[in-house]
């Protein structure tokens, strides 16, 4: 075993001021919750002064790389950072730690060694892990030639009402008024205004659908706040009155509920209800057959065909219809769609592919099945080229792929 390249390489931008927001939040969650991690965090720290650290290393400017000579194909040799002298440290942890690089993919040792100096340890790390498939869902965005979009939009977000009239939220902002509806639509958020939430009269059906590719934000008249993701619909009704607050969630949203003691928030899937008095919690229903409740804060209390359970935080109910299992979960990773980003550790190429036309919006067709089973570890952003992520599965691993006439994706 050996420390995750990923989590290496993230250090070493983070010490060079380089790292993105997104990745240094989940590195700063790595290092608060892991033991290891934190360990191997504070020893890299060791290697440079507190003063260049906070300058930049600015005084290394002017330093150029030393002459070398050209080197072999397999790379060059490094002085071994503190994770590779202390091997006892290393544990068989998820995510932070990974199974040896095959040998077959391994870069070979270099015959030609040199010195590179620490302020510029960044650039030369980043060569080495670039040459380590193990990381491949990991290398940054590079512009390449496209397919074809990532995905169908031009419908963009839609509100449909009761008697069918649909509303473009993609194309129309500002507060707009539908009948005895007022509400507001402004950076990706749609809110209802307050003379909407006062008026007893009547009760209007909503239907919001959000595309693949996009995602979008819901303010509800009790002031809870809900996340919805790709390729999601949730239906609710208004003025939100009554003695329980019903939504339901078709594909995946994160709910922050507004606390009334008096009004139980229910969440409805095709196969469960959810029921919170004031939480933050994740919902996934894109499978009707397993659906997903992880609770981040206060409690909740799932049911499925007669069976309850309570969840506490940091835990995730899956119901399969038969049972309902409960299991801790990574916030991070979980939650990371909110952001843009699909983490997974140890995933099926099958689950990836589920995702692929949630967010690119690309039917996927298995023609190998046996491949649908191979596991990987990774990312995949939103806003990355679906070829950039094609290419890099092509040339670090045994899959392939291609595009039939129709615009389907093909693994073989």
């Amino acid at each position: 075993m050996r420390a995750n390249l990923k989590i290496q390489q993230l250090m070493m931008e983070k010490i060079g001021r380089v790292i993105n927001a997104a990745d240094e939040a989940y590195l700063d969650h790595l290092i608060e919750t892991d033991s290891v991690v934190a360990s191997v965090w504070h020893q890299t720290l060791e290697l440079y002064s507190s003063e260049d650290i906070e300058n930049g290393f600015s005084r290394f400017d002017h330093l150029q790389w030393q002459e070398i000579t050209t080197l072999p194909a397999g790379g060059i040799t490094m002085a071994p950072m503190p994770w590779e002298q202390d091997k006892s440290s290393e544990a068989a942890i998820p995510f932070l730690l990974q199974e040896e690089t095959p040998e077959a993919i391994q870069p070979e040792p270099a015959t030609v060694t040199r010195r590179i100096h620490p302020a510029i340890w960044a650039a030369a790390a980043a060569v080495v892990v670039a040459a380590i498939a193990s990381w491949w869902l990991f290398q940054p965005t590079r512009p390449t030639h496209q397919h074809l979009n990532l995905a169908d939009k031009k419908h963009g977000v839609q509100l449909q009402l009761a008697n069918g009239k649909v509303v473009n939220l993609s194309t129309d902002s500002g507060t707009i008024a539908l009948q005895k509806i007022q509400f507001t639509n402004n950076n990706k958020t749609f809110s209802l205004a307050t003379s909407t939430i006062d008026k007893p009269e009547g009760n209007e059906k909503l239907t919001l659908t959000v595309p693949v590719g996009l995602d979008y934000k819901v303010k509800l008249p009790d002031g809870s706040d809900v996340w919805l993701n790709s390729a999601t619909t949730m239906r609710f009704s208004v003025p939100f009155l009554g003695k329980e607050r019903e939504v339901f969630i078709d594909g995946e949203a994160f709910i922050k509920v507004a606390k009334d003691v008096d009004r139980p928030f229910l969440v409805h899937t095709a196969t469960s209800t959810v029921q919170v008095l004031g939480t933050s919690f994740n919902v996934n229903s894109y499978d009707n057959n397993t659906i997903k409740v992880s609770l981040v804060e206060g409690a909740v209390k799932m049911k499925e065909n007669g069976e309850e359970v309570m969840l506490k935080p940091g835990q995730q109910a899956v119901a399969n219809g038969k049972e309902i299992r409960i299991r801790p979960f990574d916030e991070t990773e979980e939650l990371s769609w909110r952001q843009g980003v699909f983490y997974f550790s140890n995933a099926s190429l099958g689950e990836i592919a589920r995702v692929l036309p949630r967010w690119f919006g690309i039917p996927v067709i298995m023609d190998n099945a046996r491949i649908a089973s191979e596991t990987f570890t990774g990312s995949l952003e939103r806003s990355q080229s679906i070829n950039t992520f094609l290419e890099n599965l092509k040339s670090t691993t045994t899959v392939d792929y291609y595009f039939d006439k129709n615009g389907h994706l093909h693994f073989k």
